[in-house]
């Protein structure tokens, strides 16, 4: 089945927390040196503490393993005087270890893979998967083509993100924070901080759609290792539940992108909506700037149960 995802490609589904930008002095890298000579970190990123990348985050020292493409992404991308180099590895310093700690505080914290750990031997198996949130949801419709008479799957827009994944991982398979780090720099194209839709998928619209096979499993390995994204199949959605999906879509391009990427029908929508729940103007600010935004579209859980009598379907490996 075809995916088309023209409407939802740019939208986000991941991204990474802001890191201020930091030198190291001449103590801590003393410091960070001595962590690496005696493979000595709190944080456990891989089960085998197999370490090649290494960065202070939070006063902490950090090591993770980063494939060699990766890393020579990062290498092309920020200055030279961002990297050095070391018998164990790479030190990441200034933007680039920023860059790096950001998405390395988005995994173990935002994602929860930290935590999750719960035996804290640097990977997540089976059920310890479940209390992560790595799940975005995305709503969609299935159109036959006038042309060729298939069905294909229409995307409309990334309705929530940071999901609970409240699935285990298969027998055999495992997800560490450095292999969770690998996929995301690999997904963040440009390397600009944020995984779109198409990023994610490798897809650019019709021109390079992402396709299902039969059964709905993904080819994407991303998914195969336990990833999963929902889809709301619309397509006996009445016209009122399309405008209470259009709020979802314009909350979530809110929460991801900032109240000035919003249209101004998408602005008049949200206004209306902050009147009908009696919120007030200050408090929809506040609700905003805390990122308390799950509060504010707690009313869904009410669509979210009508949404599964037109068949929510998870896809899932």
């Amino acid at each position: 089945m075809i995916h088309d995802i023209s409407a939802s490609k740019n939208m986000p589904v991941a991204w990474k927390i802001d890191v201020k930008k930091h030198e190291l002095n001449e103590v801590e890298l003393k410091d960070l040196n001595y962590h690496i000579e005696k493979n000595n970190f709190e944080i456990k990123t891989n089960k085998e503490q197999d370490y090649n990348v290494f960065f202070r985050f939070d006063k902490d020292n950090i090591g993770v393993k980063i494939n060699e493409k990766n890393l020579n992404r990062l290498k092309e991308f920020f200055d030279s005087d961002n990297f050095i180099e070391n018998d164990k590895g790479t030190i990441l310093d200034k933007d680039a270890a920023s860059f790096v700690a950001g998405w390395f505080s988005d995994i173990a914290y935002r994602r929860n893979l930290l935590a999750a750990d719960m035996n804290n031997d640097g990977e997540l198996r089976g059920k310890e998967f479940k209390y992560t949130f790595t799940v975005f949801s995305e709503a969609s419709e299935i159109v036959i083509n006038e042309k060729t008479l298939e069905e294909e799957l229409i995307s409309y827009a990334i309705v929530g993100t940071y999901l609970p994944s409240m699935v285990a991982l298969p027998e055999g398979e495992s997800m560490d924070i450095s292999k969770a780090l690998d996929i995301s720099l690999n997904d963040d194209k440009n390397l600009d901080g944020v995984i779109t839709f198409g990023e994610y998928l490798g897809a650019d619209g019709k021109n390079k759609i992402h396709t299902y096979i039969a059964d709905c499993k993904s080819s994407d390995e991303r998914i195969e290792i336990g990833n999963i994204y929902k889809i709301m199949n619309i397509d006996k959605l009445k016209e009122k539940e399309l405008e209470e999906l259009k709020k979802l879509a314009a909350l979530a391009k809110l929460k991801n992108q900032g109240l000035e990427s919003l249209t101004n029908d998408e602005k008049k929508l949200l206004k209306d909506f902050s009147i009908n729940l009696k919120i007030s103007e200050d408090k929809l600010k506040d609700l905003i700037n805390n990122d308390k935004l799950g509060d504010f579209i707690s009313y869904t859980k009410d669509f979210i149960n009508e949404l599964s009598e037109t068949k929510l379907l998870d896809i899932k490996a």
